[in-house]
């Protein structure tokens, strides 16, 4: 099924450091009616992108996390300052919680987990690649709705469980208290006591979590 049909020669980004990986995007999306420019590091996508006028920035940016010099966050919140509505997927093989959640934090359309299927790809692609609603502003596109935390945390539990991991719970509550606390802390300007009452916890519990979540 061609799912830019509805869109032909849509203009999408990708950057991995990832030969193959390039390749096999470059190839399905190319296939699938994209036009498609694919860079090798988020230094030279950076650069690339400050030099396209506003007008003929891609509809898309697909980014691996974890690569040389600029890595996938770093190149999701500079080009969001650039260009806020541009969505961008964010992709990586080294699944955890705290990397999903950081992701959504600093403004990814999705979270594609590797290996990922290509069909379930071109999907999330054809979906962020939808024209935004008219509505006199550059509203974003968002994977749901603000303040569902439940997506993130969905995404890396199947993942996880595809894995075959059988001890998520841990991790997973590990990670919301911490997440939980630094709110906490941030809204008390750092005032433990207050921090504590927030969370309905003692005065002995705030210090005894601050020691285990680090």
């Amino acid at each position: 099924m061609n799912l830019a049909a509805h869109n032909p020669q849509t203009p999408v980004w990708i950057i991995d450091d990832d030969q193959s990986m390039r390749w096999v995007l470059d190839k399905t999306l190319s296939n699938n009616g994209y036009q498609v420019s694919a860079f090798e590091s988020g230094s030279v996508a950076l650069a690339s992108f400050k030099r396209t006028p506003a007008g003929e920035r891609p509809s898309l940016i697909i980014t691996d996390v974890r690569m040389p010099g600029i890595n996938g966050f770093e190149l999701l919140k500079q080009i969001k300052n650039i260009s806020p509505q541009t969505p961008i997927i964010v992709m990586t093989a080294y699944t955890d919680l705290d990397t999903t959640v950081q992701a959504f934090h600093e403004g990814a359309f999705e979270y594609l987990p590797k290996p990922f299927d290509i069909d379930d790809a071109l999907e999330l692609v054809a979906r962020a690649c939808e024209p935004v609603a008219e509505n006199g502003d550059d509203a974003q596109r968002l994977p749901s709705e603000i303040g569902d935390w439940q997506t993130p945390l969905r995404l890396w539990a199947k993942q996880q469980l595809a894995q075959g991991e059988t001890d998520i719970l841990k991790s997973a509550t590990r990670s919301f208290e911490k997440t939980l606390l630094d709110c906490a802390l941030e809204a008390t300007q750092g005032r433990k006591q207050n921090a504590a009452r927030l969370l309905g916890w003692g005065r002995n519990t705030i210090t005894r979590k601050l020691k285990e979540l680090g």
